[in-house]
């Protein structure tokens, strides 16, 4: 199979041999990735920018893209954690991307404080703690951020972050795994990535996809939990990875979640 690859910068050392990481982009994803830049029609299709809590140090922009098709609403995260820059970067991408059906809003810098300071804590915390079952969110952003949430009814959510390390491989990092609700497709996702986008020679990054519980504090959770969306928490890793691949991972997650839900449709069979 002939495949374009970039090089993932920076070669560690693993078990005392030098690994160079690259992730592959096959003709299926440069397929998805075109349907999801693709803009429709002048006449078709309609967005429009929002500003979550304005006039408060936790403004922050939110994008909401409407398909000329019905289907669909999918909300993208990015910057939960400001320090996580893969996540940031690959939301602000998607935040132009035009999809077939449906809708996609987008918060790329959903904990501005946090993402200006590139620090993971905003100034209440850890705001992906501040959701909490049987209560209402436990601050001011975590608040903004939930009305509009509720506003937008997803059906679909896709929280992006980043880890240090591998999940079950490193005890406290939980990289290269996607948790999600229990009518989620994890599993097919996982399976998407690791077929197209992880390469044989890093077996260690292949995803591991996991079903929460639904019981704990994070913002995916707690729209599965109170708005019984779909919704997924994208992990991948510093580990052996550059920026921009952690960016491709991210952008790739967030086409297959979109192609998955039915928002992007791809020929080919992507």
């Amino acid at each position: 199979m002939r495949r374009r690859t970039y090089l993932a910068g920076g070669a560690s050392v693993l078990a005392g041999i030098a690994v160079s990481g690259f992730v592959s982009r096959p003709p299926n994803n440069e397929r998805l990735l075109e349907a999801a830049r693709e803009s429709p029609d002048a006449d078709e299709g309609s967005s429009n920018t929002e500003t979550i809590l304005p006039g408060t140090d936790h403004e922050t922009p939110l994008y909401e893209i409407d398909a000329p098709n019905d289907g669909p609403t999918a909300m993208v995260f990015g910057g939960v954690h400001g320090d996580e820059r893969g996540g940031i970067e690959a939301a602000r991408e998607i935040s132009d991307w035009r999809p077939d059906a449906g809708t996609l809003v987008v918060v790329p810098e959903t904990n501005r404080v946090a993402v200006e300071n590139n620090e993971r804590r905003g100034v209440d915390g850890d705001l992906n703690r501040q959701f909490p079952a049987d209560r209402e969110p436990q601050s001011e952003l975590a608040a903004g951020i939930w009305d509009a949430v509720e506003a937008h009814e997803p059906d679909v959510v896709l929280d992006l972050h980043r880890s240090l390390g591998i999940y079950s491989l490193h005890r406290e990092f939980v990289g290269q795994a996607i948790f999600h609700s229990p009518d989620a497709r994890g599993e097919r996702l996982a399976d998407r990535l690791n077929e197209d986008a992880v390469p044989w020679y890093l077996p260690f990054h292949k995803f591991t996809a996991g079903e929460t519980s639904l019981t704990g504090p994070l913002l995916f959770q707690h729209t599965a939990r109170e708005l019984g969306a779909s919704a997924y928490l994208f992990e991948t890793t510093e580990f052996l990875l550059d920026h921009s691949a952690m960016v491709e991972l991210s952008r790739l997650a967030a086409a297959h979640v979109l192609e998955l839900h039915g928002l992007l449709e791809v020929g080919g069979g992507a």
